[in-house]
Formats: C-alpha cells, sequence, structure tokens
C-alpha cells in the first residue's frame, strides 16, 4: 500500500512538472513571437523616422528592432544605411554583408553595399555589388545608373553608354535614364548626340530646368552661340537664387556676344552691373556689347566709368578709342590709343587702330609707318596674317572700319 502511494505521488509530480515544463515552453514561443511582430512595428518606425530625416531617432528605434530580432534582414540594411550617413563606412559595410548573408536576394543590400565600396574608391567591388543588385531587379532605374557611373569611374565608358541605351530601350519613358546617357555623351565629346537626349528629356517633363542647365552649356562647348543664350536668358529670368542667376546672365551675355545679338548682351551686361557698379570688368564687356550694338555714346560712357574703377585698364581705354573712332572723332581716337601701344597683349590692336585713324585723318605716309610697326609686332598672329595679305598695307579692306 505504501509502494502503491509513492507511485502515485511521484507521477503526481512527474505530471505537475511536466505541466510546468509545458508552460514554460509556450510562454518561450509567445515571446519569441511577439519580439518578432514587436521587431517588425519598430522596423517600420524605424523607416519612417529615416524618411523624415530623424537618422538619430531612427538608430535608436532599430537597435531595439535588432534586438528583438538579430536575424531580421531589413533592419541590418536599415542600420548599414544610417552608418553610412553618419560617415562609419566601416561599421556600414558590416552591416550591410550581415544583411545580405541574412538573405542573398536583399537586392537594396548589394545596392548600398556598392556604395559603401564607391565611397572608399573600391570601384570594382563597387561593380560587382551593383551589378548583384542589378541582375536581382533589372528594370530598377538606381541600379542601372549606378553601374553606369562606376563603369564610367573605371573609363569603360563604351560600357557604360552601351548599358544606358539598353536601359532607354527597356524604359523609353524614364527622364533619368536619358539625361544621364546625355551627361555621359558629353563627356566622351559626342555633343550632337548629347543634345538630341537632352531635348527630348526636355519634352518628357515640364519641370525640366535642371535638364535645360547641361542642354545650354552643351550649346556653348558646341559653339552653338544662339541656342545657348535662348536657354540662359530663359534660366536667369526664371531663377530666384542670386547665385545661380548671376552665372546665368554672364553666360547668356558671352553667348549673345558671340552670337551678334549684341542688345541682348547689353542687357544682360547691365543687370549684372547693377549689384557689381565697382567691377571695371563688367562695364568694359557692356562697352563692347554697346559697340557692337551700334549704341557709341554708351559705349564711350562704360569705358570712362572702367577707367575711373581701374586708371590705365588697355580694354577699357580700347573701347574709348573705338567708340570715338566710329562717332568719326579720329584724331581723338588717335591720341586715345597712343595711350595702349605700350601694353603688350593690346600693342597689335592699337597700332592698327592708330593706323586706320591716321589714314581717315589723310595721313597716308603717317599710317603706313604705323600698319608696318602692327606687322612687326604681331609677325606670326591672326592680325599679322591679315595685315600681310594686302599688296598694299593701306587698302581698303585695313581703312573700312571693320
Amino acid at each position: 500500500m505504501l509502494r502503491n502511494l509513492t507511485i502515485a505521488v511521484i507521477a503526481g509530480a512527474l505530471l505537475v512538472c511536466g505541466g510546468c515544463q509545458s508552460q514554460a515552453s509556450g510562454k518561450k514561443a509567445a515571446k519569441e513571437r511577439w519580439d518578432k511582430t514587436s521587431a517588425k512595428i519598430k522596423l517600420a518606425l524605424a523607416q519612417q523616422a529615416y524618411d523624415n530625416r530623424k537618422y538619430d531617432e531612427a538608430a535608436k528605434t532599430v537597435q531595439q528592432c535588432i534586438t528583438a530580432d538579430p536575424k531580421m534582414p531589413e533592419a541590418h540594411l536599415l542600420l548599414g544605411k544610417l552608418r553610412l550617413i553618419e560617415g562609419r563606412t566601416r561599421e556600414a559595410a558590416g552591416e550591410l554583408q550581415l544583411a545580405v548573408k541574412l538573405d542573398e536576394k536583399l537586392h537594396e543590400g548589394w545596392y548600398w553595399l556598392g556604395v559603401a565600396a564607391e565611397e572608399n574608391r573600391d570601384y570594382q567591388r563597387a561593380y560587382d555589388n551593383y551589378e548583384k543588385a542589378l541582375l536581382l531587379e533589372p528594370l530598377n532605374i538606381d541600379y542601372v545608373l549606378a553601374v553606369a557611373e562606376v563603369q564610367v569611374a573605371q573609363n569603360n565608358c563604351s560600357e557604360a553608354v552601351k548599358l544606358l541605351s539598353e536601359g532607354m530601350t527597356a524604359l523609353p519613358r524614364d527622364v533619368s535614364l536619358k539625361v544621364a546617357a546625355a551627361d555621359l555623351m558629353l563627356r566622351v565629346g559626342r555633343s550632337d548626340r548629347a543634345i538630341d537626349l537632352y531635348k527630348h528629356a526636355m519634352l518628357m517633363t515640364s519641370d525640366n530646368d535642371d535638364i535645360a542647365e547641361p542642354l545650354g552649356y552643351c550649346y556653348l562647348f558646341s559653339g552653338k552661340w544662339a541656342e545657348a543664350s535662348d536657354i540662359f536668358d530663359a534660366l536667369a529670368a526664371k531663377s530666384r537664387d542670386e547665385q545661380h542667376r548671376k552665372i546665368y546672365l554672364q553666360a547668356a551675355a558671352l553667348c549673345n556676344m558671340n552670337s551678334g545679338r549684341y542688345d541682348r548682351a547689353l542687357q544682360c551686361y547691365g543687370k549684372l552691373s547693377v549689384e557689381q557698379r565697382d567691377n571695371a570688368e563688367i562695364w568694359v564687356k557692356m562697352g563692347q556689347a554697346a559697340l557692337g550694338a551700334g549704341m557709341t555714346k554708351r559705349a564711350l560712357e562704360c569705358g570712362r566709368k572702367a577707367i575711373v574703377l581701374r586708371p590705365g585698364y588697355a580694354d577699357a581705354i580700347a573701347i574709348i578709342g573705338c567708340a570715338q573712332y566710329v562717332s568719326g572723332d579720329y584724331a581723338a581716337a588717335a591720341r586715345t590709343f597712343e595711350g595702349i601701344t605700350i601694353a603688350k597683349n593690346s600693342k597689335g590692336f592699337s597700332l592698327l587702330m592708330k593706323a586706320r585713324c591716321y589714314e581717315q585723318l589723310g595721313e597716308t605716309k603717317r599710317a603706313k609707318e604705323v600698319y608696318r610697326k602692327a606687322l612687326e609686332a604681331n609677325p606670326g598672329s591672326e592680325l599679322g596674317e591679315y595685315l600681310a595679305k594686302g599688296k598694299d598695307i593701306t587698302d581698303s579692306r585695313l581703312s573700312s572700319g571693320d
């Protein structure tokens, strides 16, 4: 009887212990399920903070997420991105490597590993990582552009062109690919193709100022001055950033001068002079534009203003002399050009203009002498070649005033 009682007690104890173990296992499983659920919630909150640029808050929350579920690849991905923002590249790479180890198909993880490698100028590793991301997501624009950029950094421009061309074929309505391809075409010297791509990209979007600027420079580098001036004139008119507006006005003025639109160039320099009234160079350029536009009096005023700001400024003296010559005051112009014959860079031009003044005054012998001095001063220059062509150095081509 005692034996039976003992067996019953032991059996009861075993049942109780078994029940405790079963209950403990259940609690552990429930906790693990809760941790994983809370980790997903925390990851969503951390991502939201990241998107709102609250990086400290995002880092704190994602750390809690990793504590709750250390094997969540997306959490390590986000922490890696945050470490990159903080400039902690090595730690970032560690987190990102862990993310792709946990999930080899996490394409964003491979992409950001590429970013980390590129920051360290390890372009081959960057390329390898970007390629893995692109293989997983072939139509991801960011990945296409990243691979192309690294190819360019490695001087594989032909491969980059091929990749971007394939991308444009697969995604014909994507503006960023066309702009990237245009940038690359300009970089490798294919400016006509770059212009076509920029123009096409502009037609595809209404917000095209960021495209118009490189298109303008593309026209400028190609010597298409009129097209470039139209672009920069429009950008200057719309710009609300004073520094950008100044750059656009300078570019527009240059292009207008080279395209013979002197009145428009004069307007540009006039706007620039409002805030640069003490800049003698602006006044000289304004004077040059005024001369081109036939506004002789305005040119004379600009030259004199520049001389006040910078006494002895050869370019300003030349503006004054040219204005006097065009006005028919040849004696005054000759005296003005006499003042810059000692300036090395201006000697040939000033001698040429002084000789023309003497010719207009009927002093032919004196004019011939000064023409020859101009030729001696610039024997191998374009001016020298021009002077040397005539049978008579005082022929009508030189005395026309051009």
